[in-house]
């Protein structure tokens, strides 16, 4: 079991180490520390565990002593199944996962997804209900217009009073704006604030206290309270606004941000600012969900490809990895129409994390070849002594309890998190992942690959000398007697 298990942990290595070429740190991150630790653990499988065997001998199997595998069960009666008919097998797996995959395409993120809170009942939970309590929405979440002027806008403040007009004029993206002209629900016209400009000179650097008594206190303090919407150098003015597509965590208002920038923009080129931009919860929603969907499309095929030359350099063949890759890409496509059936069409969730494609697709790349792992190798190595139909049931006999023991461990640990995550994120990923290691276990590693292998025969194992072994041919329909024997039906 060496090499299985060494190249198991490779492809997940391999898989987790093609996170450097992501953009987004949150992915560049995770993946050489998880990597990291896949090595460890690889390490202590290869000589921990057998170490701890040796010591223990036959007393880590009490109460039961290991007798192999049992000649009847239900992977006896699913070998010979797929053996018998391979092709209605391969077209009833490629129909179901088809069908799935094909809702993949109503995919659509939600950003961050859910308010940005802490759990139920946490400080920070009750600190955001507060603040939405007693405070505005553009003040307790704001989306932030910025805007840079090539000089000090105290020079002239006629652009930045324009510009923060515009702003409350185009109700169709916001619904409110705030800014130094009405900093605490009080008007301000340009002339007040120059005149107390030149009198008290820059908001940000006033004490709390005013030093003179040329202005009344509640000019004062009005006017000190402008520092926040302007720079100390006086360049750069921001605006808070709240958007008419609602609440900034929501999905309608992830899908707004490219009308806000264009609205930005052209109050930018109106105010003759130099620069601008949008910030906020909805704007980095945005952001950080396309760069997440770019690095998907970037890594993805660059995933395939190194997991796919380790499955040749194990299986010693140029065609078993192709399929076997292809088979994992579309289990991934159909996890991922179970993610959008699940949280879009029956939980009526208007999109789904943005964290949810990538790594599902990692994990599910990395962790669905080990199993293919796990029954290839046990194929190849019972096709040097059996024709491929019997080895094929040999081999799915063997590895089907150790295979669904292990998807079910996995799935059952994502499953936790996606039933008790503190959050919906967590729980939108955990869910999916079980998911798709379950469709991973009980379909494609137990029907679909091993009915392509006894289609395609001999040629699974092209051009190693195994595709040219007299044991590897195909032969006529068998009955699979798994103790070794087999009989010949008639065609």
């Amino acid at each position: 079991m060496g090499e299985s298990i060494t190249f198991s942990a490779g492809t997940v290595i391999v898989a987790l180490l093609s996170l450097l070429l992501a953009s987004f740190g949150l992915y560049s991150g995770l993946g050489p520390a998880l990597a990291i630790g896949i090595a460890l653990m690889l390490l202590a499988a290869l000589t921990l565990l057998p170490a701890l065997l040796g010591v223990f001998g036959r007393a880590v199997f009490w109460p039961r002593e290991p007798t192999g595998p049992a000649a009847e069960g239900v992977w006896v009666r699913v070998a010979e199944s797929v053996v018998r008919r391979p092709v209605p097998t391969l077209i009833a797996g490629l129909v179901v996962l088809g069908a799935l995959a094909a809702v993949a395409t109503g995919y659509q993120s939600s950003g961050f997804g859910g308010t940005t809170t802490g759990p139920s009942g946490s400080d920070s939970a009750k600190g955001t209900q507060a603040l939405q309590a007693h405070y505005s929405q553009a003040v307790a979440n704001p989306t932030v217009v910025l805007l840079r002027s090539g000089g000090s806008v105290w020079n002239d403040l006629g652009p930045v009073q324009q510009a923060e007009q515009q702003l409350q004029q185009n109700k169709t993206v916001f619904s409110s704006v705030n800014g130094m002209f009405d900093p605490n629900g009080t008007q301000l016209s340009a002339q007040q604030l120059s005149s107390l400009y030149a009198q008290l000179g820059p908001p940000g650097k006033l004490p709390p206290t005013p030093t003179t008594t040329a202005v009344s206190q509640q000019q004062y303090e009005l006017y000190r309270s402008t520092a926040q919407f302007v720079s100390p150098d006086g360049k750069t003015t921001q605006f808070y606004t709240t958007l008419a597509a609602g609440d900034p965590a929501s999905k309608a208002a992830l899908d707004a941000v490219p009308d806000v920038r264009a609205a930005v923009d052209t109050v930018a080129r109106n105010a003759h600012a130099t620069a601008s931009g949008v910030e906020g919860l909805a704007p980095t929603s945005y952001d950080v969900s396309a760069v997440s969907q770019d690095d998907l499309v970037r890594i993805l095929p660059v995933v395939a490809v190194l997991i796919g030359i380790l499955l040749g350099v194990l299986l010693r063949s140029l065609v078993a990895p192709l399929y076997l890759v292809a088979s994992v890409v579309l289990s991934y496509f159909a996890a991922l129409g179970l993610a959008v059936l699940l949280f879009m069409h029956i939980n009526g969730d208007p999109g789904v994390d943005f964290v949810l494609p990538f790594l599902l697709f990692v994990f599910l790349m990395a962790l669905g070849e080990d199993y293919n792992i796990l029954v290839m190798s046990r194929i190849r190595e019972e096709a040097w002594h059996a024709r491929l139909p019997e080895a094929v049931a040999r081999a799915v006999h063997a590895t089907g309890t150790p295979v669904t023991s292990a998807g079910l461990i996995l799935a059952a640990t994502f499953g936790v998190a996606g039933l008790t995550g503190p959050n919906d994120q967590v729980k939108e990923l955990g869910s999916a992942i079980a998911l798709g290691v379950l469709l991973d276990t009980f379909l494609v590693r137990t029907l679909l690959v091993p009915s392509t292998v006894v289609l395609l025969g001999r040629w699974n194992w092209w051009p190693s000398a195994l595709s040219r072994s007299t044991a590897a041919r195909p032969a006529m329909p068998e009955v699979v007697d798994l103790s070794g024997h087999a009989q010949r039906r008639r065609p």
